[in-house]
């Protein structure tokens, strides 16, 4: 994650209000990682993850962002993507395909013991 594209308070305000996703109260880049542009997002009824994909087009994106969405409505703890009302759940923001995904949690973890290494265990069974 990282910001290599701008996305203006106006741009995340009419996403997060195209999606019912409440009122915009704040936008923060997330500067850490190396391929798409993120974002945290903070909304009156929420917290979200705004990313811009940089490298993969519209074409590309359907079947992750839609396999995100099926894993987090069988209970799984991944980010869930948030749709339109005609259930679009890839979006374009300052020219780029775009999602606007439920902020889960937590941090990066960069050195895992054996604690995290259990947990992802339990989280593969359930999958």
């Amino acid at each position: 994650m990282a910001v290599f594209t701008e996305v203006s308070t106006e741009a995340a305000a009419a996403l997060v209000a195209r999606l019912g996703a409440g009122e915009l109260v704040s936008i923060q880049g997330i500067g850490a990682g190396i391929e798409n542009t993120n974002y945290f997002v903070t909304t009156r009824s929420g917290e979200w993850v705004l990313t811009l994909f940089e490298r993969l087009n519209s074409s590309q994106l359907p079947f992750y962002l839609g396999l995100m969405q099926h894993l987090a409505r069988q209970g799984l703890p991944v980010p869930e993507p948030r749709a339109d009302a005609s259930g679009q759940i890839l979006h374009t923001v300052a020219g780029k395909p775009a999602a606007l995904v439920t902020r889960l949690p937590g941090h990066h973890q960069l050195a895992p013991d054996l604690h995290h290494c259990a947990q992802l265990g339990q989280l593969l069974a359930r999958l």
